[in-house]
């Protein structure tokens, strides 16, 4: 759990350790709408909002922790629009000055993941005097696209209040995707984990019409534009690795 401080800003802190072994590690990074501070090793990034997938190799005994921010809240803490971050990875040092440069030795001194949270959920929490409030407009439509994908863009701008211009530009600069964007973006996320829910007894027809796609092939289209991969295959994939 975050500390208490960030709650409004931050959704999670994780961990991801790997055994120690011979093969090299791929790990798929897929859209998700959100931005991390993410230490890859003594790698440090502020990683923005994705919007196609890349693969990690990583060694093994490798190390991954992550401060994971609320789907719009990030721009309001860390001092970057979602819209200048999206599909890059920021050097903290780059962003923030000395106290980013700071954040990335400490990291790099501190030994275990418990440590390294800490070092991150720190920094983080020194900032807050001087950030400002996540933008409601932001996060509210993170959350309305998450629970209905299809929602027009007229109607979500008419409950907030806003033009449709407004609109796009409000969650562009929040979110680092536009309103479609950030759609699709979650609606291919539901599916992803209803899938994984249904192991492998799923019927990729069924769970395409649950998530909201119009069939099969839409589901097939969507995953290989933001995943690079049919859906079949990505989940057969990751099944294989994790087996491994």
């Amino acid at each position: 759990m975050p500390p208490r401080a960030l709650a409004p800003y931050v959704e999670c802190l994780w961990v991801h350790r790997l055994g120690d072994g011979d093969a090299v590690y791929e790990q798929p990074v897929l859209p998700d709408g959100r931005i991390d501070v993410v230490a890859v090793g003594d790698r440090v990034v502020l990683a923005g909002p994705a919007s196609h997938s890349t693969t990690l190799r990583l060694t093994p005994g490798n190390l991954t922790v992550g401060v994971r921010f609320r789907s719009g809240a990030a721009p309001a803490l860390v001092g970057a629009s979602g819209a200048d971050l999206r599909d890059l990875d920021v050097a903290p040092g780059d962003l923030w000055g000395r106290a980013g440069a700071v954040l990335a030795s400490r990291i790099a001194e501190s030994p275990g993941w418990q440590a390294r949270l800490r070092v991150m959920a720190e920094v983080l929490t020194d900032r807050l005097p001087h950030a400002r409030p996540p933008d409601p407009v932001g996060t509210g439509i993170a959350v309305l696209l998450a629970e209905r994908p299809d929602r027009p863009l007229p109607d979500l701008a008419e409950h907030v209040g806003l033009s449709e211009r407004q609109l796009r530009r409000r969650v562009e600069e929040a979110v680092g995707y536009p309103p479609r964007l950030l759609a699709r973006v979650l609606r291919f996320q539901r599916f992803l984990h209803a899938a994984r829910a249904a192991g492998p007894e799923r019927s990729l027809a069924r769970l395409a019409a649950d998530a909201g796609y119009a069939d099969q092939a839409h589901l097939t289209r969507e995953s290989r534009e933001l995943a690079g991969l049919p859906p079949g295959a990505l989940l057969d994939w990751e099944a294989e690795r994790l087996a491994g």
